[in-house]
């Protein structure tokens, strides 16, 4: 009997593809009106002591609780798209049998990864809303802040976020790449090639999420500190 190596998506999908697009595209247009006009609305002394420092210092409430919001929003999807990467990665070490079926799932997701260096556009622009240590004159009035600034500060927080990006991306781009070329030549020195990128990839993984972690998530209360937090949010 003859089979196809390739195979066609059913004529649904394309349908629910599209559906899918367009109720992004609506949630995204949602979100930049929602920033907007959070930034003209004039909020209640309530609402300014929720707003904590933000509000303090110019930023409105609700503005800042949207990005916070965002926030939380943007890490649940990295956390989907790196997970799955690390899961990849452990499946081609260990060789098992039992991620051959989930594969194909694993390598999308990971595919999402540019589109997610997209979205942390918003909380780059949301940087003075969302952390107490990127204003000036508070570190300036702060010992702690004062000391930690050398690693919170604006322009290497920018930059961890896209070293953390670009690694996240090139383990993703090549396992990928090497997993195609498997399926179309069935050399097994791309199964070795395999192994040997996803263990230090494994390494990358756990030091950049960690420190993802940290910049993304820790730091909104830079007074606070958990030497465990990085492996919780893997875990």
């Amino acid at each position: 009997m003859e089979t196809s190596s390739n195979y066609n998506l059913p004529v649904d999908a394309d349908r629910w593809q599209g559906r899918a697009f367009v109720v992004g595209v609506a949630a995204l247009v949602l979100c930049a009106l929602i920033a907007f006009f959070s930034g003209t609305l004039t909020h209640s002394p309530e609402a300014s002591v929720a707003g904590g420092e933000a509000a303090a210092h110019g930023s409105n409430g609700f503005l800042a609780q949207f990005f916070r919001s965002y926030l939380v929003g943007f890490m649940f999807v990295t956390g989907i798209a790196v997970g799955s990467l690390a899961i990849l990665m452990l499946q081609h070490l260990s060789g098992g049998a039992w991620g051959l079926v989930i594969r194909r799932i694993l390598e999308a997701s990971t595919r999402t990864i540019p589109l997610l260096f997209i979205m942390f556009i918003p909380v780059a622009l949301g940087i003075h809303s969302l952390y107490e240590w990127s204003h000036a004159d508070v570190v300036r009035a702060d010992p702690i802040l004062q000391h930690k600034s050398p690693y919170l500060n604006i322009p290497f927080f920018l930059v961890r976020a896209g070293f953390y990006f670009a690694a996240w991306f090139a383990l993703a781009y090549f396992l990928n790449k090497w997993s195609l070329e498997q399926d179309h030549t069935g050399d097994p020195r791309v199964s070795r090639r395999l192994q040997n990128v996803s263990a230090p990839g494994l390494l990358l993984f756990g030091l950049t999420v960690s420190f993802a972690a940290i910049d993304w998530g820790m730091s909104l209360e830079p007074h606070w500190f958990s030497t465990i937090y990085g492996l919780l949010v893997m875990a």
